[in-house]
């Protein structure tokens, strides 16, 4: 019986080292998948930032230009204010 409790101890060890072989490479497979979705999402944000920064929702300054008209004509500007903010617009930018 001794020959019995050997082979199942070894039967044992192997099997406990299969599994501790198995949780260990599951491991290092979970800490993949973690590092390569934190590299996604920050490429993802970067991507997204890029995208907005380039988008320009005025148009550029005649457009801003031929708002602030409007808003002049309507009222909503007094002349001076119109006359400020053309000026600002025409001035050369460093």
């Amino acid at each position: 019986m001794p020959m019995d409790d050997r082979k199942s101890e070894q039967v044992e060890l192997t099997s406990q080292e299969k599994l501790e072989s198995l949780l260990q490479s599951s491991r290092i497979g979970m800490i993949g998948l973690v590092v390569a979705i934190l590299i996604l999402a920050g490429l993802i944000h970067w991507l997204r930032s890029w995208y907005r920064d380039r988008d320009d929702p005025a148009g550029g300054p005649n457009e801003i230009l031929n708002q602030m008209r409007e808003l002049h004509l309507e009222g909503d500007l007094s002349e001076e204010e119109f006359r400020s903010i053309k000026g600002q617009m025409k001035r050369p930018r460093d």
